[in-house]
């Protein structure tokens, strides 16, 4: 056998491996046997000057109780679907990672752009977080940015294959509410669940609604929270304030194998 074949069987097996990884990473997580457990690793997104200094200083104060809201919100709406007996949710703060992770170029389009995107996502994990630490976890790397008025963060992604999200938040205590309810919207992502607002960012119905069977269509008085809005017309939708005006709709609950 040539030393070039042998190369390509190697590779292959190495990917069969990666694939068979994130296939029982998937089940297992998806399985809901034990609580989820949910590492965050902060990263300071903001480049050299005084954006990145507060950034950092925010990042300093961090504490894993400021994303306790998460948790709560998964317990609460388990109950909501009649789930009494699925396990909790854990976030752990972890270690801030210095290096920014690849982000998906805005421009692309197409299957082979999102598939590198996720590969170099993956190498990205490999390389700045333990691996056998991390099996059967999901990974958020939070990037903070100071933020600029007018000026909106990059678009946020979470990726089932492999339980890793790349979440741009603002460094800002006021924020930390509205920082959650994308945390938790990314974790979702994660778990298997889809978007359920149209390009105007309008929740879809009846997807896109919490409870799409109950009472008038409009005004809701929650958001689902995989469509970030609480559809109060039919042309017209409000961010929530809070975890605490979202719930997890039937559609999503179905999607994430509740």
């Amino acid at each position: 056998m040539s030393f070039k074949k042998f190369r390509i069987i190697i590779l292959l097996l190495l990917l069969a491996a990666v694939a068979g990884i994130s296939v029982w990473e998937g089940l297992w997580v998806r399985g809901w046997i034990r609580p989820l457990e949910v590492a965050i690793y902060p990263i300071n997104g903001d480049g050299p000057g005084e954006g990145s200094a507060q950034t950092q200083a925010y990042i300093a104060g961090l504490s894993a109780t400021q994303f306790d809201e998460i948790g709560a919100f998964f317990t609460q709406q388990a109950a909501r679907h009649r789930l009494q007996k699925l396990p909790g949710l854990q976030v752990r703060l972890e270690r801030e990672i210095s290096t920014l992770p690849p982000q998906l170029d805005s421009g692309s389009r197409g299957a082979l752009s999102s598939i590198a995107w996720s590969l170099r996502l993956r190498t990205f994990a490999f390389r700045n977080t333990p691996f056998w630490q991390n099996l059967g976890r999901i990974r958020l790397f939070v990037v903070f940015h100071a933020g600029e008025d007018g000026k909106p963060l990059q678009h946020s992604l979470g990726l089932q294959k492999g339980l890793l999200g790349v979440v741009h938040v603002f460094a800002d205590g006021k924020q930390a509410a509205q920082n959650n309810i994308v945390l938790a919207h990314e974790l979702l992502h994660t778990l298997g669940a889809s978007d359920k607002y149209d390009a105007q960012g309008q929740p879809l119905f009846p997807e896109g609604f919490p409870d799409p069977e109950r009472g008038e269509r409009y005004p809701q008085h929650s958001a689902e929270i995989m469509a970030g809005r609480i559809a109060v017309r039919h042309d017209r939708a409000i961010i929530p304030a809070s975890l605490a005006d979202c719930a997890i709709g039937p559609k999503t609950a179905y999607e994430i194998n509740w």
